[in-house]
């Protein structure tokens, strides 16, 4: 055993010390369950996440029914979760690749252009009619100075759960 194995720390991630999953990149991503390493002297995390690909879809679709505006990394995960290119996704969403890299990078979403790509992500993925009338009538509002941390956690049936919680 090398002297940095020797010095990992296994821990259960739990509500009250959740851990901060970075991997989607979206910022407030925090997972609760799931068993994790750390390395005090180099300040490194490791997670085992069961499911991952189950685990991205759930985000995804908390994503759609979040109440507030989409941001832009939230613009970004949906996108990636297609594999569009950010040029083609702009085409889709009809705004230039110039507006819409701005959009990923902070610029302030407008409520058609938050409908139109949770719209656009809904019939990409082929979601549930249900989901994606909701989508449609919806009405967004932008809560300004509002955090909020999206925790997932496994069922008893080991299904992602994602809700949102204010910080």
């Amino acid at each position: 055993m090398t002297e940095q194995e020797e010095k990992v720390v296994v821990k259960v991630a739990t509500t009250a010390k959740p851990y901060h999953y970075v991997g989607a990149g979206l910022p407030n991503v925090y997972l609760v369950g799931v068993t994790y390493r750390s390395w005090p002297e180099s300040e490194e995390q490791s997670a085992d996440i069961p499911a991952l690909p189950a685990l991205l879809d759930a985000l995804a679709k908390a994503l759609l029914e979040k109440r507030g505006l989409l941001n832009g990394d939230e613009l970004r995960f949906l996108r990636k979760q297609l594999r569009v290119a950010s040029k083609d996704f702009a085409l889709l969403v009809g705004v230039s690749v110039e507006q819409y890299s701005r959009l990923e990078n902070g610029a302030t979403v407008t409520p058609t252009v938050d409908r139109l790509v949770r719209l656009l992500y809904a019939a990409m993925m082929k979601l549930t009619p249900d989901l994606v009338e909701g989508v449609a009538r919806a009405t967004w509002t932008a809560k300004l100075n509002h955090e909020e941390r999206i925790v997932a956690s496994q069922d008893e049936k080991q299904r992602w759960v994602v809700r949102m919680k204010a910080v």
